[in-house]
């Protein structure tokens, strides 16, 4: 399976958020004031995912008239198995993005695992079936097997990080991608409490306009990148050559995160530079990332070509990531 790359795709760069929750179930603010909120932020997009509830345009009736930056609104919606059916007895929470109206709640005797009737569910409702902060649902690898018709999972969750400190799923996504799940790595806030867990787990979309139509068509292609902090200017790669090129706002670490004991990573550093990186150089051919205190803003990564999959993760001076999708997915 190979991805294209969201770098090269037309159109431009938006910056939303992917799951939030309103007065309409368990969240602080209504509609109106949640896409205010974030209007005042300057994102560009915003899926409202309250519990059993499509929320969408319907419910927000300020025009962004007053507010300076115009969002899209995209209906959506969190479910839940009612069931302790994971490994290790949690439930599987999965956001419906687009979905064209409300999902019923599964009955017994559909001779379905809930998890995947509830996949199935969102897909006939025209959505895009995302498995919501696996980190915190202590989902393990065993929990995916057999499970097929979703996007992808949430890579970052602002609110389950700021809440217990399980917010980012890197590894369990790995997992998955070394074990053959051609799996997707979404941003989001899951804001509950504007303030506290908004403005912190973002997508940034590859879109050809604005429109909601247009963004979730990106996001079902796997044109963006997720994001807890740093930007991810350009990811260029020849899979011939094997190399890797990334520009990025200034990190302290590279990495392109591969199977196995694959993969390369440059640090900020004197020492920062393994085998496989190689430092930009500034104008005046002086490495760039060596002093003291300075940071990178981008890096040439070496692969063996025998990786099954490649993405990129870039980390800031706080510790905030950014992670691609994966740039190819190669069956061995």
């Amino acid at each position: 399976m190979n991805l294209a790359n969201p770098f090269n795709a037309p159109g431009e760069w938006l910056r939303g958020t992917l799951h939030a929750h309103t007065t309409v179930s368990d969240g602080a603010m209504s509609p109106n004031h949640l896409i205010a909120h974030y209007a005042y932020a300057g994102w560009d997009f915003v899926a409202l995912t309250d519990h059993w509830h499509a929320t969408g345009p319907a419910e927000v009736t300020v025009t962004n008239t007053g507010t300076p930056h115009p969002v899209t609104v995209i209906r959506g919606i969190e479910v839940n198995t009612e069931d302790a059916s994971t490994a290790t007895g949690s439930t599987y929470h999965i956001t419906g993005l687009g979905v064209d109206g409300p999902v019923a709640r599964r009955t017994e005797g559909t001779g379905v695992p809930a998890a995947q009737w509830y996949v199935d569910a969102i897909r006939d409702r025209g959505g895009l079936a995302v498995i919501a902060h696996p980190y915190w649902s202590g989902l393990t690898l065993r929990d995916f097997e057999g499970l097929h018709g979703y996007l992808g999972i949430e890579v970052y969750n602002a609110d389950t990080d700021v809440h217990i400190g399980r917010g980012d799923a890197s590894l369990l996504w790995d997992d998955l991608l070394t074990h053959g799940h051609n799996v997707l790595g979404i941003g989001v806030d899951d804001c509950h409490r504007p303030g506290y867990d908004s403005v912190r787990g973002w997508t940034v979309v590859r879109a050809t306009d604005r429109s909601a139509e247009a963004i979730l068509s990106a996001v079902r292609a796997g044109n963006f990148y997720a994001s807890a902090g740093p930007e991810i200017i350009n990811v260029q790669w020849d899979p011939g050559s094997n190399v890797i090129n990334v520009e990025c706002s200034p990190v302290r670490s590279i990495t392109a995160v591969a199977d196995g004991m694959k993969g390369a990573r440059l640090n900020a550093g004197r020492f920062g530079a393994s085998l496989g990186a190689r430092r930009l150089r500034s104008a005046s051919g002086r490495p760039e990332g060596v002093l003291e205190g300075e940071l990178l803003t981008g890096a040439e990564l070496h692969l063996t070509g025998r990786e099954r999959y490649v993405r990129i993760q870039v980390e800031d001076a706080n510790g905030h990531r950014a992670w691609t999708n994966p740039l190819f997915i190669a069956r061995a």
